[in-house]
């Protein structure tokens, strides 16, 4: 393992001729941690709901940076703000801000990234929650990656958290219904997602209260149909299934799916499936104590 700290810079791409929004300018800004030498493999990182990119590179205590972690290994990993999160471009018309476009837009972007580091390097997506379901759709709908990375995001039901039913038209009513009880100002558009009171789910037991309270710090703003889309109950399965790449699932033993072992079913067109399921952890496996049990496997995955 390397002792010398990463190279980091800003990495920004223009997106704009990919989606359906004119002459407006959009872009996904991202930062990439570079390792010593050729990398390993890049790993394209995404954050879930409420998170930017933050997420992947979070330094407010020691031992929670994942890409300055796993750049020491000798991966380059590109820490990415979705399109409408953080750094990256807000469109103005918020509400075809969805799935599909935030997928075209991260499917642009890797392939700059592919293109700054030759063919030859394995490109590796990876997201969590939210941003796993997006990882998802760009695999299904341009075959952005190699292979994937889906942390923490179900396809099945969410119980508790969505409570969504029905199908179709149901489903969708339901998910716009629900939405609003996940974003502090909904109608904002751009809303931030409540964090504090979601602590339950989102960290184990023994995570530090200091912790919490410095995560709580990062809330980023997500454009609201992406949690629409989200908590439409099959709507997400409909693109796992068009997944053929390699796919590494992981999930907290108190995450989300009461069976995270279910969610192999709904990847029918891949023959490549890795499954973990992290002990003493919630949603948020970043903040897990066992947290480099999964780092350990995902990075190894990789480059298996």
């Amino acid at each position: 393992m390397s002792t010398i700290a990463p190279t980091v810079s800003e990495f920004e791409v223009d997106v704009a001729t990919a989606l359906p929004f004119g002459d407006e300018r959009n872009w996904i800004s991202a930062a990439i941690y570079e390792p010593e030498g050729e990398p390993r493999a890049v790993l394209v990182v995404w954050p879930g709901g409420s998170y930017d990119r933050r997420y992947w590179t979070w330094d407010a205590l020691p031992g929670y940076d994942f890409a300055s972690w796993a750049a020491a290994r000798g991966f380059a990993v590109v820490a990415a703000d979705h399109l409408g999160v953080g750094r990256s471009s807000k469109p103005a018309a918020v509400d075809e801000v969805n799935f599909v476009t935030m997928a075209a837009a991260a499917d642009r972007f890797v392939a700059a990234v592919r293109a700054r580091f030759g063919d030859g390097t394995p490109i590796v997506g990876v997201g969590h929650s939210l941003g796993g379901a997006l990882t998802v759709v760009a695999q299904a709908e341009h075959r952005t990656y190699d292979r994937i990375g889906v942390l923490g995001m179900t396809h099945g039901a969410k119980g508790s958290v969505t409570g969504g039913v029905g199908e179709g038209a149901e489903a969708r009513a339901a998910a716009l219904q629900q939405a609003p009880t996940f974003l502090e100002d909904f109608e904002a558009g751009y809303a931030i997602g409540y964090r504090k009171e979601n602590h339950s789910w989102l960290y184990f037991e023994d995570t530090p209260a200091a912790v919490k309270a410095a995560d709580d710090a990062t809330a980023a703003a997500w454009p609201r149909q992406a949690y629409v889309d989200g908590l439409t109950v099959g709507y997400s399965a409909e693109f796992a299934a068009r997944v053929e790449s390699p796919v590494f699932l992981a999930f907290g033993d108190h995450d989300i799916p009461e069976e995270p072992r279910d969610d192999v079913a709904f990847y029918r067109a891949s023959d490549d499936i890795t499954l973990l399921v992290l002990a003493d952890a919630a949603h948020c496996h970043t903040f897990a104590s066992t947290r480099e049990v999964l780092w350990d496997r995902l990075v190894g995955w990789a480059i298996d």
